[in-house]
């Protein structure tokens, strides 16, 4: 009968993803809930895992340590993965990173452990460490590391990286050197809070001979009827962005750790058989160096009275249904409570005893609360409100127990200057199975703020984000909720205090619920694409720059909208009027733009600028980040088009095909030169008709993305073979190893880069025609560049291909295998590892110039 239950209780945790990832119902609620706290409370096991980007975390260590040891544990990621690719959409730059914490959170939602983040942005591929402390200041991000430390209080560190130039990354490097740096100066006397970690753990993923301690994490969990393992690669998954899927295998499974620092008498490397050898997880062991005395001695009985009350809770568990569980959860949570108050007297002392049980607390308070049966949402009338609208808020306690339960206070928790009126009065007795409703009327003020994340509401300095004033938010993932329900109950005598955030939420007719977080938004949002245009010098033409408006307010708008534009440019419509008649209504004007006369080169910014009925002015426009694996976030960016005016000669009449990749924007760009460009959908690679294209261009990473493209292969280098050219742009091992281009090329593993954006390059055959025409390509066309040369450039190729280009990182071999041409049959094969997809979309003219030529290459 117990197995039954248990396997029942197993089949709750893993409810299906989509109801997890839209926000819907936790899975951790009832007796799996409660029996995961309880597996942590009455000890103190803190650790901290650091690394440098959101995927570089152990999620078999955190797994275990969190759904297995009840421990509290936490990942710290310097940055947000701003500067990698995207292999589900198109999210860039900072886009990237909110997608890439979302992630994070998904997979933490997973394998129960807490997320922090310091202010480093991810500026891209580094290869040392001297290189990236010259983006991030180095007492800066210590400074962050060390406060996550004092705030987390972990006893133990583990350093996912070495801090040597073994961690290849350059960032992976800084990790490993701060996490030592921050165990060492963490508990420094005389500064604010300190707190001194007693053991350090390196990952020995990457060099397991190193390995002191192996942590067993393939080990069945009854609870959740899976392996940790297995938790942790769903987990894993999460990270869908950076093609992180993963199987969730069965069997024994080991994380492997080596012991570099301990300030313990036992627990040396070698001799472990756990994290916490030789560190006193007990709660009467956060007494530490008190002297003996009454208040020790009062504590430590207190303590064992805690602990009593937590057997028996326990052993209620244990039994199907669970006796007097309840009971024993009040019990032990006034006990804790009276323990407080004793720490309390006795002072400084006890300051680490008061920090644990605060945290047990806590814990105890869900605990109850699920034990209880009672559940608290919030549900918002809507998702994007405007400054100066008002909308509802209903909140909804469910006492789904047997246990009467009273309902002290009921607040919302909203910004500084929102008005909440309560619209009704609500019962303050809360009877076994009863549903109770409170609703408030909320009024959003007239210069409320838009809803940004707290990194991003004052300007970054280079790759360091500004951090506000408020420090409750600093190193979190995001600022609290913008609206949270708080709800002061007792249960079975004690007092809890329950909050949810207000979300809104809906039925999807395939999906089911779906729930929406709160953003305030402008009343009209402006964008205006594309972003970034080219303007050819001596261009007589032409450039059409499309506004979209999109309205939010329920009212509607109306007004009119304008492009300001550099001086002497000019424009057609001069403005134009337009309506909204409610939200989620939106409306297009197409604006043609004209240089003035004698532009010269360089760059030149419009902006969108739209004006309602009543005076007010919009010109920021936001973008919903919006997968089924994470909560839904916003992005907020200026209406603005920055044109750059260059010379570029472009072959009009081409005709010219796109395989799309992994979110690149080159389609977009080649457009933007003037052309125009068929967008080819796996039908058309598969069995269109491709003799009418003189070139196709394969997006990054397509070969690894695109099945169909790896299918209809032949197809294509048969249309090469009858006169066609093909530009590959970077694939990824796949491609090498799959034999995909006409002759053979093998890259290195790890893959020759050039991360410097500004290294030399050599051109190798200064004739040959992607350097001729239509443009003359020249030194100043590699000027400009962003973020990196280039990567996977080919290690070694057949013969019959030309290398082009030589460029390397200072002080490293010299590279060739960035650009290679081939002629195949009658037609032209082009592999680039250059960085395109980066140049592009940031305006590079070079960039742009020698993608014109490469367009016009012909057998």
């Amino acid at each position: 009968m117990k197995k039954a239950a248990l396997v029942v209780l197993s089949a709750v945790v893993c409810l299906p993803e989509p109801a997890v990832a839209q926000g819907a119902v936790d899975p951790e609620h009832g007796l799996v809930a409660v029996a995961q706290l309880l597996r942590g409370l009455g000890s103190v096991k803190r650790v901290l895992v650091i690394g440098a980007h959101p995927d570089d975390e152990d999620t078999g260590l955190l797994a275990v340590l969190v759904r297995g040891l009840g421990a509290d544990a936490a990942y710290l990621a310097l940055n947000r993965g701003e500067g990698g690719q995207n292999l589900i959409g198109p999210e860039s730059g900072i886009g990237l990173g909110l997608l890439r914490t979302e992630e994070l959170l998904a997979a933490r939602r997973l394998d129960g452990a807490s997320q922090f983040f310091s202010r480093a942005y991810d500026f891209g591929y580094s290869k040392s460490a001297e290189e990236t402390f010259r983006f991030w200041p180095r007492d800066s991000v210590l400074a962050d590391v060390v406060y996550v430390v004092r705030k987390f209080r972990p006893q133990i560190i583990v350093s996912i990286f070495t801090g040597t130039r073994r961690d290849g990354h350059g960032q992976h490097q800084v990790a490993g050197i701060l996490a030592r740096e921050a165990f060492d100066v963490a508990g420094d006397p005389g500064e604010p809070k300190p707190w001194t970690p007693l053991k350090l753990y390196r990952s020995t993923r990457f060099d397991t001979a190193s390995t002191t301690l192996a942590v067993e994490t393939g080990r069945f969990d009854l609870l959740f009827g899976r392996s940790y393992h297995q938790i942790a690669m769903a987990s894993r998954s999460q990270h869908r962005s950076q093609d992180m899927g993963r199987i969730e295998s069965l069997g024994p499974r080991r994380t492997s750790l080596q012991l570099l620092e301990s300030r313990v008498a036992a627990g040396h490397a070698g001799s472990e058989t756990s994290l916490f050898d030789g560190v006193d997880t007990t709660l009467v062991g956060s007494l530490g160096a008190m002297p003996p005395g009454e208040s020790r001695r009062a504590l430590v009985e207190r303590l064992a009275e805690y602990g009593a009350h937590l057997r028996s809770a326990r052993e209620a568990l244990a039994q199907v249904p669970p006796a007097n569980l309840v009971s024993h959860l009040s019990l032990a949570l006034a006990t804790l409570r009276r323990t407080r108050d004793l720490a309390a007297i006795a002072g400084p002392r006890a300051g680490t005893l008061r920090f644990a049980l605060g945290e047990d607390d806590r814990k105890l308070e869900s605990a109850l609360t699920e034990a209880a049966g009672v559940i608290v949402d919030a549900f918002s009338s809507d998702d994007l409100v405007v400054p100066g609208q008002s909308f509802e808020v209903e909140v909804q306690i469910w006492n789904g127990g047997d246990t009467g339960v009273d309902l002290r206070d009921l607040s919302l928790r909203t910004p500084a200057g929102w008005r909440v009126e309560p619209l009704e009065p609500g019962d303050a007795a809360l009877a076994p199975g009863t549903l109770t409703r409170r609703r408030f009327s909320i009024t959003v003020p007239g210069d409320a703020e838009y809803t940004r994340p707290y990194f991003l509401r004052a300007p970054r300095a280079g790759a360091v984000y500004a951090w506000p004033a408020d420090t409750s938010v600093r190193a979190r993932p995001f600022s609290a909720p913008l609206v949270e329900a708080q709800v002061g109950l007792t249960i079975a005598g004690q007092a809890v205090q329950r909050r949810a955030e207000a979300v809104y939420r809906f039925a999807d007719q395939a999906a089911g619920e779906v729930r929406r977080p709160l953003y305030v938004v402008p009343a009209v949002g402006v964008d205006v694409a594309p972003t970034t245009a080219v303007w050819p010098l001596g261009h007589t033409g032409g450039l059409t720059l499309s506004v979209r408006l999109e309205g939010e307010s329920p009212a509607g708008s109306r007004g009119r909208v304008w492009l300001e534009l550099p001086a002497g440019w000019m424009v057609r419509p001069v403005e134009a009027a337009f309506e909204l008649a409610g939200p989620g209504r939106a409306t297009t004007v197409d604006f043609q733009v004209s240089a003035a006369p004698q532009v010269e080169a360089g760059p030149y910014e419009v902006r969108a600028v739209a004006q309602t009925a009543d005076g007010r002015r919009y010109g920021l426009g936001y973008t919903i980040i919006d997968y089924p694996h994470i909560h839904r976030n916003i992005l907020f960016e200026d209406a603005v088009a920055r044109i750059e005016a260059f010379e570029l000669e472009v072959e009009r009449e081409l005709r010219v095909a796109y395989v799309p990749g992994a979110g690149d924007a080159v389609a977009d760009a080649i457009v933007a030169m003037g052309l125009s460009v068929d967008v080819l959908d796996d039908r058309a690679v598969a069995a269109g008709d491709l003799s009418g294209y003189e070139v196709i261009v394969l997006g990054i990473r397509a070969y690894e993305t695109n099945a169909t493209l790896v299918a209809s292969n032949d197809r294509l280098l048969e249309w090469v073979r009858a006169g066609g050219t093909l530009i590959v742009q970077y694939q990824q091992y796949g491609y090498f190893d799959g034999g995909y281009a006409p002759y053979p090329l093998s890259v290195r593993r790890p893959h020759d880069r050039v991360s410097d954006e500004g290294a030399a390059i050599e051109v190798l055959l200064p004739d040959h025609p992607a350097f001729k025409r239509p443009n003359e390509i020249g030194p100043r066309d590699f000027d400009g560049w962003v973020q990196e040369r280039g990567l996977y450039f080919a290690s070694e190729w057949d013969d019959r291909y030309q290398a082009l280009l030589e460029t390397a990182d200072p002080g490293e071999r010299a590279k060739r295998g960035g650009l290679l041409v081939a002629r195949y049959g009658d037609g032209l094969y082009v592999y680039t590892g250059l960085s395109l997809f980066r140049q592009l979309p940031a305006g590079v003219p070079g960039a742009y110039r020698l993608l014109a030529n490469l367009l016009s290459l012909r057998g």
